[in-house]
């Protein structure tokens, strides 16, 4: 759902995760694009701006997210390294 968040509305997908300056960065180019879309000649433009800004917010999103999925397996590395060295060592046959 904070997919659709960030492709369709970028400022408050940075609202939503507490970053001020991509917010108002976001809230000004899409205050632009809004005026661009209503004077039609420049509604290319408009699609141009609205695209950076979803571009922006995606990528911040994709960022998150492999860092929280990078913490949370070195976390369970951490705890299987930990119980690995607590426990003896099976003896193996040879």
């Amino acid at each position: 759902m904070i997919y659709l968040v960030a492709i369709f509305i970028p400022p408050l997908y940075f609202l939503i995760k507490k970053k001020w300056g991509a917010f108002v960065g976001s809230m000004a180019a899409l205050f632009f694009a809004m005026i661009f879309a209503v004077m039609m000649i420049l509604l290319p433009l408009s699609f141009i701006l609205w695209g950076i800004c979803s571009v922006v917010a995606v990528r911040d999103l994709r960022k998150r997210s492999m860092h929280e999925s990078a913490d949370l397996l070195a976390t369970k590395m951490a705890e299987k390294m930990r119980e690995a060295q607590t426990t003896p060592p099976a003896l193996s046959k040879k």
